[in-house]
């Protein structure tokens, strides 16, 4: 016979272990299917930020102060995280990119306790999937860019902020703002999260809280998180960013937005022209919205807030990314993976022949129905994108090696390369110039770089070789012909010069 010491022994370890598992094998699945699967791993570059981001961290172990004189656009953090990890352990693409799927595993984890948190477990199982069908999620989970990490950093902060609803422990207050102000830190497209979750804390508040409370404790949770968030954004800003990077993180993304000429063959398009591809998950997401009113699931209310408001400011945004669509469709995505626990209820009542609300049946066929939309229209999608090392990939791929075998033929004698291809000189382990770390269609648009600056720079560091793939530079032209050789060409896509004297 068991003593009820031993049965309730039992039953905590039983549910420790339950418990364990859901922190570890989420994250852990994804982060073994996305090693094993994730189809760039041996790219030149994912996307062309990859080569800025990188290029920006070496400068930086190479003794360079960013915004002084490393030219850069977005928050310090992750530059400084990529410079740590090149110190421990070399310059490396591979690497880097391991740490962002590091980030992108954080964030799943997050998203999955949120939703066991606010929702239920099988609300969190659905998370899970719905994560890996959102557009361009796979492909971003381990680019080397700062939305991935910023936004899971944001997800931390989220699941932080319902633990302390929860539980009422301030730690958690604490933790949630630290964990925000070290996304905006990453990249600043989430401080829009800010006023959602002070506005959480004082509603929640003033709701949950007797009139008989004093209006000092019940704005004290949401000024506990905006000062120690405001703190973290301001000391983080000062101590590893500094005053001159003002201009460059808030001036030239001003600038750009209200620029009325763009780089030519620039294709600039609407947030609604990103979502297409998620319509079917946003639709999922508005039968989530439902049952999160009628469940009175109110944690999930940040969830549709943050999905909200970063739809309307986006709206207003110019340009848009297709990286930003995650702002809107990582909450979708927590919100119907609410509505397929829902839907799985009911479809598991219906199978059982239990009783059921009335007008139920309807609201089992609609959320079948989404189910289907989402399988028929991301499957397909996600297949394709595992599977993006077909054949002009390998084409594609036997060009670059050219390209990078041609510049590792000087790289002895190569101390500077200029370029707007900033990949192929980090995979040499040679510096751009500091001003020149990204050459951007952005930095055009808002004016902060011309000919002009890049010809000048040119003459000063008089670099051996100079590798142009992505703008045309006309200025540069008469000077190009007079010092350098061309000694490398694909049409309308690259261009390598040699500077003479390396020839001899």
């Amino acid at each position: 016979m068991i003593a009820d010491g031993q049965v309730k022994a039992t039953g905590n370890t039983s549910r420790l272990l339950e418990d364990l598992a859901w922190h570890i094998l989420p994250p852990g699945i994804c982060f073994i299917f996305l090693l094993r699967w994730y189809p760039y791993w041996n790219s030149y570059w994912i996307y062309s930020d990859e080569g800025f981001n990188l290029m920006k961290a070496l400068l930086v172990t190479r003794g360079y102060a960013l915004y002084s004189q490393i030219w850069s656009d977005q928050p310090p953090l992750f530059t400084q995280l990529l410079a740590v990890l090149f110190r421990i352990n070399g310059p490396g693409v591979y690497a880097s990119r391991m740490l962002v799927l590091i980030f992108s595993c954080l964030m799943v984890w997050a998203i999955v306790q949120f939703l066991r948190l606010a929702w239920g477990d099988l609300a969190a199982l659905f998370g899970v999937f719905l994560l890996l069908l959102l557009p361009v999620f796979i492909s971003l989970s381990a680019a080397v860019q700062v939305g991935q990490p910023s936004l899971a950093m944001a997800a931390v902060s989220l699941l932080a902020l319902a633990a302390w609803h929860r539980r009422r422990k301030r730690i958690f207050l604490i933790l949630s703002a630290l964990a925000l102000g070290a996304s905006i830190l990453i990249k600043l497209f989430t401080a829009f999260l800010a006023p959602i979750f002070v506005a959480g804390l004082l509603a929640s508040e003033i709701i949950t809280s007797g009139k008989s409370s004093k209006w000092l404790s019940r704005i004290s949770p949401a000024l506990i998180w905006f000062f120690v968030f405001s703190g973290c954004a301001l000391f983080g800003w000062l101590l590893i960013a500094g005053p001159d990077s003002l201009v460059q993180l808030v001036g030239t993304p001003l600038a750009a937005s209200q620029a009325t000429e763009y780089p030519p063959n620039q294709q600039l398009y609407p947030i609604t022209y990103y979502l297409k591809d998620a319509w079917a998950i946003l639709l999922f997401a508005a039968l989530g919205v439902f049952y999160l009113m009628r469940g009175k699931r109110w944690l999930m209310l940040y969830s549709l807030a943050w999905m909200v408001a970063a739809f309307i400011s986006l709206l207003n945004l110019k340009p848009v990314w297709f990286h930003h669509q995650l702002l809107v469709t990582l909450p979708a995505a927590m919100l119907a993976a609410g509505a397929g626990e829902e839907t799985y209820r009911l479809a598991v009542n219906a199978i059982r022949r239990r009783p059921v609300a009335r007008y139920s049946w309807i609201w089992l066929v609609g959320g079948l129905v989404a189910v289907l939309l989402v399988l028929l229209s991301r499957t397909p999608d996600v297949v394709n994108t595992l599977s993006a090392q077909a054949i002009p990939g390998e084409e594609r791929n036997a060009f670059e090696d050219k390209v990078l075998r041609k510049i590792e033929q000087y790289t002895s004698k190569t101390n500077w390369i200029v370029t707007d291809l900033p990949m192929y000189a980090f995979r040499v382990g040679k510096l751009v110039p500091p001003n020149l770390a990204v050459i951007s269609w952005k930095r055009f648009a808002a004016g902060d770089l011309d000919e002009t600056e890049i010809v000048d720079t040119v003459k000063e560091y008089q670099p051996e070789q100079i590798l142009l793939g992505r703008f045309e530079f006309p200025a540069l032209e008469p000077y190009l012909q007079e010092r350098y050789v061309l000694i490398l060409e694909r049409p309308d896509e690259l261009e390598l010069y040699i500077r003479k004297d390396l020839l001899k």
